[in-house]
């Protein structure tokens, strides 16, 4: 998470991209999985900006289940 002052920064766009890439450089990992809150467009679009693709409602219904297959 990014504290509200320095968000629309670039710091979370690049923290992510960094863990990215770290995670997609074990060969072992199949699949990156992230739940965000699906009232919230703004995040909707900054994981599907890096390839997220929504899955649906995990189990308990409340956040959007989003997923890289590599």
């Amino acid at each position: 998470m990014v504290d509200q002052r320095f968000q629309k920064t670039g710091i979370g766009r690049a923290a992510l991209n960094l863990a990215l890439n770290e995670i997609k450089a074990n060969d072992k990992v199949k699949e990156i999985e992230i739940c965000y809150d699906p009232e919230n467009p703004v995040a909707k679009d900054f994981y599907s900006s890096f390839g997220f693709q929504e899955e649906g409602l995990v189990e308990d219904g409340e956040d959007m289940l989003a997923v890289i297959k590599l």
